[in-house]
């Protein structure tokens, strides 16, 4: 009992200087990301950037790192559903109002217990036909990502990453993309299973819209479907000039059959309404529970 009693005792202290460690990292690097800022010039930004690299690419080679969430670093920070990596990505603007994105992939090995880190290159400034490029980490299309979803088919693994290129002063984007890890264990990012209507299936898929709108793109649990709105010129003379480009309220979607990501078009997103409640303000469901626990305590 007393060994036990120590071996927890040395297990809370092990955790705790872990967490310690790393929040002094995740401080540090805080603060270098703060003075990365539009209203800074070209050179400092471009300077601490740098700086953020080297100390989060230092850190993220650490393996205990990985379970560390980082969660007060403004950052997109994401983990793969079966917790075999995460992405780590943000933007830079540049003076000329365009905008270039940073991002490092962390792998975790399960049963060596390691990590592999790739750095992130943003050449989409370069690659043409974008949405049929098959890209590596050094040749990348570069987003913001805040979603990961993952599905398997015929022993393959793939994974959708959702993101966003504030891109320039007039357009941004919205990106599909599809990870997988090849036989040697490398990520190659563009996989031909996204259906694009009339065009056949695309590696990723890239929404351009003006930077005046928003436009919802993300995984619906609950419909198992990546839902999104759809997006049309303000005038029909503006076909195909994105900085006119917004959402039109019809929503379309991806389903995810046989191992293909395939379109549908005007779909429902809305909850279902199986029971009274569900028609009722969620106010005066909580009211009624309220005095249903009332009565109950009161033995009525």
């Amino acid at each position: 009992m007393k060994f036990f009693t120590i071996s927890i005792c040395l297990l809370f202290f092990s955790l705790q200087s872990f967490s310690q460690d790393f929040s002094t990292s995740e401080y540090t690097l805080s603060n270098i990301f703060l003075k990365i800022h539009r209203d800074s010039s070209e050179t400092n930004n471009i300077s601490n950037n740098a700086k953020f690299i080297t100390v989060l690419d230092s850190v993220l080679k650490i393996p205990e790192s990985f379970f560390y969430t980082f969660s007060s670093l403004k950052i997109g920070n994401v983990i793969a559903p079966d917790n075999t990596f995460r992405i780590l990505t943000w933007n830079l603007m540049h003076e000329n109002g365009t905008y270039e994105n940073f991002g490092f992939l962390q792998k975790y090995d399960k049963e060596s217990k390691k990590v592999t880190v790739y750095y992130l290159t943003d050449k989409s400034d370069v690659l043409k036909n974008q949405m049929q490029q098959v890209c590596s980490p050094d040749s990348w299309i570069g987003a913001t990502y805040y979603m990961i979803c993952q599905n398997k088919y015929d022993g393959q693994t793939f994974y959708s990453l959702i993101g966003w290129d504030p891109n320039n002063t007039y357009t941004q984007k919205k990106i599909i993309e599809i990870l997988k890890f090849d036989n040697t264990g490398l990520p190659v990012f563009g996989i031909p299973i996204i259906e694009l209507k009339g065009k056949g299936f695309q590696k990723r898929i890239i929404f351009e819209y003006s930077s005046k709108n928003t436009m919802m793109l993300r995984y619906d649990k609950r419909k198992k479907m990546i839902a999104f709105d759809h997006l049309s010129p303000s005038d029909f003379r503006y076909t195909d000039i994105y900085e006119f480009y917004g959402p039109d309220f019809s929503i379309d979607g991806y389903k995810f059959t046989k191992g293909k990501w395939r379109y549908q078009a005007d779909i429902d997103i809305r909850n279902k309404r199986d029971k009274f409640s569900d028609y009722l303000p969620q106010r005066l469901i909580n009211l009624f529970r309220k005095k249903e626990t009332n009565a109950e305590q009161l033995g009525l």
